[in-house]
């Protein structure tokens, strides 16, 4: 009981909502998918069915990693890279990796899906903080900085590139760039770095007749309303449609066929139509509760790699989250990552619960180091006031004895 006290006030934050952000994505998932899971599965509780499982699978985890001491993570983050590497090339070998929407990002195990890259996400980061926390007294020379973080990011983002997932990719490299600032890295290096990411992305982009169209419709989604301007314009039809309190939860139209991946990437719009403006802020004050107490646990850790740690996890997180939020409302172009805890998905639900498991644990050790600390000077100044006040106490009167003068 005395160790649930002691933890800190951002740790009941941080888990508060993301039981809340959990539950809220398990009902519009039920809203946003009971069509299309009657269509094609012949079971309009299917989807909900499987993101119950992988939800009870990702809690069971976040339980496990909360009590897991974060500083073994370091000795296994070079096998963790060499994991995700692997994983993500059996993804593109013929055979072996599960295609739908001309996409190969998927491998199967039985019953159940697994997508590598949300793996590679938070093994990136732990691997990134592990580099960056050696380096710490060469952060700001340009090739320590650089070797080896950098090229093994590019590379593990390019093959996620190849699958293809550019926004994955984007994700992964914003966040080893965040990590970089936030490690004390020189302004003009991170400068540097920066102006060659842009300038690989727009290569990227034009460099795939469906990215090209994709990023020219971000700018005119009417030119083709029925091609690469069809997803955007649903979406925005959407969130017109719901107005300041929505349309009713279960109400909404556009889940029917009109708007596409609206139980995964576009369960937003799904919010916007059946919750209205004020639906859609509550998501966004919870995100900005979550990136509150996860930047509070990690500015209150105390040694480098916590702090840098839980800073990238929660960078992770709300990354996906305003590119998510970004790409539905025609912002940014549309990049297809799900919106965390709450887009029907079993990996990125799973490794997202994981990594706030990780979050917690972090919450959870200082404060009880802090506490002890105090605990035993209470304990050490009891003890003296019991011996001083046990002394024989002073009469007042002075004692004459004889003696020399």
């Amino acid at each position: 009981m005395n160790r649930f006290r002691r933890k800190p006030i951002s740790y009941y934050w941080l888990l508060g909502t993301t039981i809340v952000l959990l539950l809220f994505g398990i009902i519009m998932i039920f809203s946003a998918s009971l069509s299309i899971a009657y269509t094609k599965e012949g079971d309009s509780y299917y989807y909900l069915k499987r993101q119950l499982l992988w939800a009870f699978l990702g809690l069971i985890s976040m339980g496990l990693l909360a009590k897991f001491d974060y500083h073994k993570l370091r000795k296994l983050s070079t096998t963790g890279i060499i994991i995700t590497i692997a994983l993500l090339a059996l993804v593109l070998i013929p055979g072996m990796g599960r295609t739908a929407g001309g996409a190969s990002r998927w491998l199967t195990f039985g019953q159940f899906t697994f997508q590598p890259s949300e793996f590679a996400k938070l093994a990136i980061i732990i691997f990134a903080v592990d580099i960056l926390t050696k380096k710490r007294r060469e952060i700001t020379n340009l090739s320590h900085l650089l070797i080896p973080l950098v090229p093994i990011a590019v590379f593990i983002a390019l093959l996620v590139v190849f699958q293809p997932d550019l926004g994955t990719a984007f994700a992964i490299c914003l966040s080893i760039f965040i990590l970089m600032f936030l490690a004390g890295a020189r302004i003009h290096h991170i400068f540097g770095v920066g102006l060659v990411g842009c300038a690989s992305i727009f290569l990227l982009i034009f460099s795939a007749g469906y990215r090209r169209q994709r990023f020219l419709s971000f700018f005119n989604p009417w030119s083709d309303p029925r091609g690469s301007g069809f997803h955007i314009i649903q979406s925005l039809l959407a969130f017109g449609s719901g107005g300041l309190r929505g349309v009713g939860l279960g109400l909404g139209r556009q889940k029917f066929f009109y708007l596409p991946a609206s139980h995964t990437d576009f369960i937003f719009a799904v919010i916007g139509e059946e919750l209205g403006l004020l639906g859609t802020l509550l998501v966004v004050v919870l995100y900005s509760i979550l990136a509150i107490a996860g930047l509070r646990i990690s500015l209150k850790s105390r040694e480098r790699f916590g702090k840098l740690l839980g800073a990238g996890i929660i960078c992770m997180i709300l990354i996906q989250a305003l590119i998510n939020m970004g790409a539905v409302t025609g912002v940014i172009p549309i990049t297809g990552i799900p919106l965390p805890l709450i887009s029907f998905g079993g990996s990125s639900l799973f490794f997202t619960l994981c990594s706030i498991g990780i979050l917690l644990n972090i919450a959870s050790q200082e404060p009880r180091k802090a506490g002890a600390k105090v605990n035993a000077s209470t304990h050490r100044w009891r003890r003296n006031r019991r011996a001083y006040l046990s002394r024989p106490r002073f009469s007042g009167r002075i004692k004459i004895t004889g003696g020399r003068d």
